[in-house]
């Protein structure tokens, strides 16, 4: 069995899950002490980039500037030394949750963290606790751990990615002996401690890590490593209610496909040619087509499906979307079902930044320009005429019309559909929230 699917039985042992369940919700106090509403959210990934040495889960903290989760060359906490020691997240956890300057304290998610592999959890800061520090234990180490100290984190950056490097807490005399690491560094039952040892104290400070000599059980080949040990990935999360709702009094539209990006993207622009995903929504209802174009754009921080059925005239559907990253800005489509290739569109629109904060849009009818306009229930997608086997939800080349995206000029009532198909000004309304 390798080496670090056997620590798991340390760090997923009942106690301890037990325990970090307990200590992963900020402590009241804290979240009392700031009552500022631009609480944001933030994605923490740590990437373990050592090939030998197995993390413990990562204990990620935001805090104030002020506040140091460890200092060169100054003593580790009581709550540094029991992780970089024992492995004990509980531990720092619930003494960041009662620490001045700290605002939350959470674990990654999972058990240990091998090599190559990464974990993730959620944290929340809000004010002057615009920083976030990570430490995880070295587990075949006597008080080694990984860290970054007070990564800056912001709105506007969406992003940050920052390379932490190994320290020795300075807390226990490196004996590398099996007898004394935290159990099961060395495979063997009943082999380690999960405490310390008075025995083994030293009484320095945290440092840069010398790394594992040839000395006691460890060997460099076999446990060693080399700095940067993790990576550590900041990304914010907001979380937006979508509600589309239809303006039209006589057009079924279908659901509407969502996409959250940077300004620099466009899902349709006026006077350019639609993608194969707009033509296909916009002829033949093909909703999992454009959603699929859209989900595989690197462009694209977040999308979604609004409703799960066309809309009838006057009806609203909602969906809760996670958007990570540095998105602000969002488009959205939805074709109108009793046109040959109409769509009711917004692109590139603000996102609300603060939470609670709301912002309301109406979608204007564009049209395609992929099919000509015949108005035929035969051309439409079904059932237009109320009767499911007239129309088609396919393409057909000999209607095709090699044009551009434009305003769509409504409907002329030249085949059979009829001023009860008709609508005036804009077709959908969009309404987002900024909720978490």
């Amino acid at each position: 069995m390798p080496q670090w699917h056997q620590i798991r039985v340390l760090v997923l042992a009942a106690a301890l899950i037990a325990a970090l369940v307990a200590f992963a919700a900020p402590a009241s106090a804290t979240s009392e002490h700031y009552g500022s509403p631009d609480v944001e959210t933030y994605l923490v990934t740590v990437e373990n980039l050592t090939e030998n040495q197995t993390l413990t889960p990562a204990v990620i903290a935001a805090h104030e500037k002020s506040f140091r989760l460890y200092r060169n060359n100054r003593p580790a906490s009581n709550g540094l030394q029991q992780l970089a020691e024992n492995g004990d997240v509980p531990v720092l956890l619930d003494e960041l949750n009662g620490a001045d300057g700290v605002y939350s304290a959470v674990p990654t998610n999972g058990g240990a963290i091998a090599p190559g592999a990464s974990a993730s959890a959620r944290i929340t800061t809000a004010g002057d606790a615009n920083r976030i520090s990570v430490a995880a234990m070295l587990i075949c180490s006597n008080d080694g751990f990984a860290g970054v100290n007070g990564a800056r984190v912001s709105q506007r950056r969406g992003e940050t990615t920052r390379y932490g490097r190994a320290f020795d807490a300075g807390t226990e005399i490196n004996t590398q002996l099996f007898d004394d690491l935290v159990p099961p560094c060395s495979g063997i039952p009943g082999t380690g401690t999960g405490m310390s040892n008075p025995a083994l104290a030293e009484d320095g400070v945290v440092r840069r890590h010398a790394g594992i000599t040839e000395a006691g059980d460890l060997t460099p080949a076999a446990n060693g490593w080399h700095d940067p040990v993790i990576k550590v990935t900041i990304e914010r999360v907001a979380t937006y209610e979508v509600t589309i709702t239809n303006l039209t009094s006589g057009q079924p539209i279908t659901p509407a496909v969502f996409a959250a990006h940077s300004g620099r993207h466009d899902l349709f622009r006026r006077g350019a040619e639609a993608s194969n995903g707009i033509q296909q929504l916009a002829e033949n209802g093909g909703v999992g087509v454009l959603a699929a174009e859209v989900a595989a754009n690197p462009s694209i921080s977040a999308s979604a499906i609004v409703g799960g059925a066309p809309l009838a005239p006057g009806t609203s559907e909602s969906v809760s979307v996670d958007v990570v990253g540095r998105a602000n800005r969002f488009s959205l489509a939805s074709m109108l079902v009793c046109t040959n290739d109409g769509f009711g569109g917004i692109d590139g629109k603000r996102l609300p930044r603060t939470i609670g904060s709301e912002r309301t849009y109406n979608a204007r009818a564009y049209d395609a320009g992929t099919e000509m306009n015949t108005e035929l229930f035969a051309d439409l997608v079904p059932p237009c005429d109320g009767d499911l086997m007239t129309g088609t939800d396919m393409s057909n080349s000999a209607l095709a019309e090699g044009g551009t995206i434009g305003r769509h000029g409504g409907i002329d009532g030249v085949g059979d559909l009829t001023d009860a198909h008709a609508w005036s000004g804009p077709v959908v309304q969009v309404t987002i929230e900024r909720t978490g």
